[in-house]
């Protein structure tokens, strides 16, 4: 997918005026959208001029703009046009909702995990947070300790959560 064609199909379906100013304002080349081929239909160019409508009224940086694109154009393709804009209002959930749509399973799997990683006694004080790095799924930990027995006491409560995880 060529930029040239990528704007003339703009054009055509009467986009260009919202679409060449976020081309030019992110920068975007030919190599970005290559994603995009697989497009045929009217339709399905419509549906993905308007989630980048969408993406452009919540000013979207140019990656999380490019990402999101990426993942709309592979739902199209899957045929989620109904589900598509569920939850747009908020880019946030919009992104979630997209991602829970586009990776069933890996949303289950990945609440399930949540669920269970917050359930174990995490040290006193400690900040735990869940997530997703690739394909990998886990949890941040962070921790303060100022002194030996923190430190000691930080570990036995580690101690604690590895037990019960192996205990499962």
């Amino acid at each position: 997918m060529g930029l040239d064609q990528f704007l003339l199909k703009a054009k055509e379906l009467g986009f260009s005026a919202t679409v060449e100013p976020w081309i030019e304002a992110k920068k975007v080349n030919a190599n970005d959208l290559v994603f995009l081929s697989p497009l045929k239909s009217d339709l399905q160019w419509q549906l993905l001029f308007k989630a980048l409508l969408v993406l452009i009224e919540t000013r979207t940086s140019y990656t999380d703009s490019l990402r999101s694109l990426e993942l709309i154009s592979d739902l199209i393709l899957m045929g989620h046009e109904e589900t598509l804009f569920e939850q747009s209002h908020d880019f946030a959930k919009w992104s979630s909702h997209l991602k829970a749509l586009r990776y069933p399973a890996t949303t289950q799997r990945d609440d399930a995990l949540k669920v269970k990683l917050e359930k174990l006694p995490w040290p006193y004080g400690s900040k735990t947070k869940f997530e997703r790095r690739g394909d990998r799924a886990g949890i941040e930990l962070k921790m303060f300790i100022t002194s030996e027995a923190d430190l000691i006491k930080a570990i036995s409560s580690l101690e604690r959560v590895k037990e019960q995880i192996s205990g499962e």
